[in-house]
């Protein structure tokens, strides 16, 4: 027991020295951590009972390790008991402590019991997002929201917060909060629920920072975005789809649309993937807007995905899974093209059956004659096949083995390995070196030549 009673006053000499240092310094976590305790009620404890209970049955040793890890990267960042002190009074502040002044997520205010009335003082116009933890939808809403607070960190003129209702219950429930998320408008001067507006717009950044631009007169400063997607009107959509070059897929979409809303990341990256295809691109149109082009080609529903292929033929319905690798596997058959989740190009695209087959047939040539006749018979074959910029390739790489030997190959493919890696290398140029690459892996005893032309 002596061992024991010994730690206990070591470690309680310690948060004393620990608040003692804190106070001559001027902070208030001592006084904080007092006013926190004389808030404490019976109903308080009772909660904080239930949620550790919640807790404890949802702890997993995943989640335990994941604790840890995160404990460590944050001892990472602790240079000076000065760097303790002020992490200390900042979750002495989220937890409750009186005092609390703003907390900041990014560009978003984070609001607690303790600090709402400081920061809703009423004095500015402001959106709350009152959330979960474990909301789902929340989670979906998390990186919007806070981009939208990014779009307004330039203004002091309006507030973007957001508040743990799961926590802060008594906030959720004063405020008639009764599901999640839930965004509340709070025009200025407005501090009680009387006069609080519901926010009822979309969940996307556009619908968010125009109901703040309109409630306020400040313009968001959203990062524009490149898109792949090519968007369409009535005035161009025959021009765009009925080129007999190029296969293209088009989701017939409305911005209310909430379906739309959650495929639209997906339908950014399959663009992204088709940007450096000639014979494949991704469209939309807003159909509840241009309803001539909705009604010929009878969309009842959103969003509704159709193929339109380049000879001509009628459109085709899409209707497989609306994930990227569903899009993909779809596009690739029906454009003939070899993409790959996440845009690159699958180990077989931009190789030729005839040539494939000659490759091979060259490695194994066991003499400097029988090479040099195999090199002559893919030269005469560049000009007979349709992708004669690879053919050119395949000749290529058999002059140089035959001029310098076997080793030129592993030297190549090295090459441009090392340039592949490099942050320097555009979309279309990755294609051309993983084609090359492609090629490169035919020239290997072992492959085994591609049955099809690309």
């Amino acid at each position: 027991m002596s061992l024991f009673r010994n730690i206990f006053f070591l470690l309680l000499c310690v948060n004393a020295g620990f608040l003692g240092y804190d106070f001559y310094k001027g902070g208030h976590i001592g006084e904080n951590l007092v006013d926190h305790a004389r808030q404490l009620n019976v109903e308080t404890v009772q909660q904080r009972f239930q949620q550790a209970v919640v807790t404890i049955k949802s702890t997993t040793p995943e989640s335990i390790a994941q604790q840890v890890n995160n404990a460590f990267a944050q001892l990472k960042e602790f240079n000076t008991v000065d760097d303790v002190l002020a992490y200390v009074r900042d979750k002495t502040a989220v937890n409750g402590g009186s005092g609390a002044g703003a907390i900041m997520e990014g560009n978003v205010h984070v609001l607690t019991q303790s600090n709402f009335k400081t920061v809703m003082d009423g004095s500015r116009p402001a959106l709350v997002e009152f959330y979960a933890p474990w909301c789902g939808h929340c989670k979906n809403l998390a990186p919007v929201y806070a981009e939208l607070g990014d779009a307004f960190a330039h203004s002091d003129q309006v507030i973007i917060a957001k508040v743990d209702a799961d926590e802060h219950r008594d906030l959720g429930g004063a405020f008639g909060v009764q599901g999640f998320p839930t965004l509340k408008w709070f025009p200025k001067g407005v501090t009680t629920k009387d006069g609080v507006e519901d926010y009822k717009g979309g969940r996307d950044l556009d619908s968010l920072s125009k109901f703040v631009r309109d409630h306020t007169g400040i313009r968001p400063r959203v990062r524009s975005t490149k898109s792949d997607v090519v968007t369409l009107t009535t005035s161009n959509f025959h021009d765009v789809v009925d080129d007999a070059k190029t296969g293209t897929l088009v989701e017939f979409y409305a911005s209310w649309c909430g379906h739309c809303k959650n495929l639209a990341p997906i339908y950014e990256k399959v663009a992204s993937a088709f940007a450096n295809e000639p014979s494949c691109q991704v469209a939309k149109i807003d159909a509840d807007i241009e309803r001539a082009i909705g009604t010929e080609y009878d969309i009842s529903g959103f969003p509704t995905l159709k193929f339109f292929p380049a000879d001509g033929a009628e459109p085709i319905p899409y209707d497989g899974a609306r994930n990227e690798a569903g899009f993909l596997e779809f596009l690739n058959r029906h454009c003939k093209t070899r993409r790959v989740v996440g845009g690159g190009l699958d180990t077989v695209a931009g190789r030729i059956a005839q040539l494939d087959a000659l490759a091979l047939d060259f490695v194994k040539a066991k003499t400097a004659e029988a090479k040099k006749d195999i090199q002559t018979k893919a030269a005469d074959l560049v000009a007979t096949v349709d992708n004669s910029r690879y053919a050119k390739y395949y000749a290529k790489l058999m002059e140089k083995v035959v001029d310098g030997g076997d080793a030129f190959i592993q030297k190549e493919k090295a090459r441009l390995d090392k340039i592949m890696k490099s942050n320097t290398v555009t979309p279309a140029k990755l294609d051309d070196f993983t084609i090359r690459q492609n090629i490169l892996n035919a020239f290997d005893p072992k492959a085994e030549p591609v049955k099809y032309d690309e």
